[in-house]
């Protein structure tokens, strides 16, 4: 029997408009539970040329937060910066400048109502989280292609800095295509898109694309690589499309290899069970190929409303539903909200860095907890 297959996944650059509005809501939250750990994120954000809208509910401990309002310029102003946006190292302006943007807001905003506080370890809402791990050291537990993607992405984003001041701009996308054969793969194909200007030197911008895949894919045999196929990408960022913060569901995932639940972790904060659940079903997968020495596992956690802790599991290890005694192990009480958000809440993490290279991070409390090497 043929056991090989092709998996692919993308990833995108900091300064893709998705990926800004992402990293910005994902900055607030950041501020937010700095001073006050049990505060209130549900934001959405959405981008268009020098406009940034914000938008959701943001509760508070009374007087915490009461500089927020001043200081949502510094913190979207930056994101856009460390996205890339703004005058490079060769003086280069790169459009929309952080200092240009106009903010839109349309937010509940202020301190929690009466009972509020008290009830954040409820749910405030339904979710269906979804977590996947596998046994690959090499992956980091992630599918390959999803893994080299952001991978690749990540040295696109080095080499600009270092090398394509005055030609490379901050927006960006990859694409991967690998042959996966049971415990080994092979990157087949990538295609790189990155951002530049009229006047930009094409052949640095081909190196700095082939010295990403060379750096991403050290020790594998080295793909085919297409560079810029659609011509020119000199409109780019939220000059070249609008963007929306929760649109990039997949690349914060697994890749289209894996099933998502649907719900979005950026601009929530982790009392909020999209991300709290989320988290929590990539390190239950994690525990389930440890205890069961399996290849790859899928975790499924189903919360309603109202809820203090998942109200349902499934599981599927080595491609096997695995029958589970729900009763007695959604009782125990390291999976109640509750503890699971006090234990995820660590603020030496940014998110902002999470929502761009990937919320499986190493050195984050929901990864590689229960590993066994």
């Amino acid at each position: 029997m043929n056991t090989k297959r092709i998996e692919t996944a993308e990833h995108v650059l900091p300064g893709h408009p998705d990926k800004l509005c992402d990293a910005v809501v994902d900055n607030i939250v950041d501020y937010v539970r700095t001073v006050d750990p049990l505060g209130h994120c549900g934001l959405e954000a959405c981008c268009v040329f020098d406009t940034i809208h914000i938008t959701g509910r943001i509760a508070y401990h009374a007087n915490t937060l009461k500089d927020l309002k001043n200081d949502f310029y510094q913190l979207v102003q930056d994101t856009y910066r460390t996205a890339g946006y703004g005058r490079d190292a060769a003086g280069y302006e790169w459009g929309p400048s952080p200092e240009s943007i106009k903010i839109s807001k349309n937010l509940c905003l202020g301190p929690f109502e009466r009972q509020e506080r008290g009830n954040r370890h409820l749910s405030d809402d339904q979710a269906i989280c979804i977590g996947y791990a596998n046994n690959r050291h090499d992956t980091d537990g992630l599918p390959p292609a999803h893994w080299l993607s952001r991978r690749i992405a990540r040295y696109l984003y080095e080499l600009r800095q270092s090398k394509g001041a005055g030609h490379v701009g901050p927006d960006g996308k990859v694409i991967t295509r690998v042959e996966v054969d049971g415990d080994t793969w092979r990157p087949i194909h990538v295609s790189i898109s990155l951002n530049h200007h009229d006047g930009s030197d094409w052949l640095l911008l081909r190196e700095i694309a082939e010295e990403a895949v060379e750096l991403a894919c050290e020790g594998l045999t080295l793909p085919a690589l297409a560079l810029n196929t659609a011509g020119s990408f000199s409109a780019g960022g939220p000059n070249g499309d609008n963007g929306l913060s929760g649109k990039k569901l997949v690349v914060d995932a697994y890749g289209p290899t894996i099933p998502i639940g649907g719900g979005a972790w950026s601009g929530k904060d982790f009392n909020k069970v999209d991300r709290l659940g989320g988290l929590l079903a990539r390190q239950l997968a994690f525990r389930s190929i440890a205890e069961e020495k399996a290849s790859d596992a899928l975790v499924t956690l189903e919360y309603v409303p109202g809820c203090d802790g998942p109200v349902s599991i499934g599981a599927i290890i080595d491609g096997n539903p695995i029958d589970i005694d729900e009763q007695k192990f959604l009782a125990q009480p390291f999976l109640k909200n509750k503890p699971v958000s006090r234990r995820y809440n660590r603020t030496e993490f940014k998110l902002t860095e999470l929502a761009r290279w990937g919320h499986q991070t190493a050195g984050v409390p929901w990864e590689f907890t229960w590993w066994v090497s």
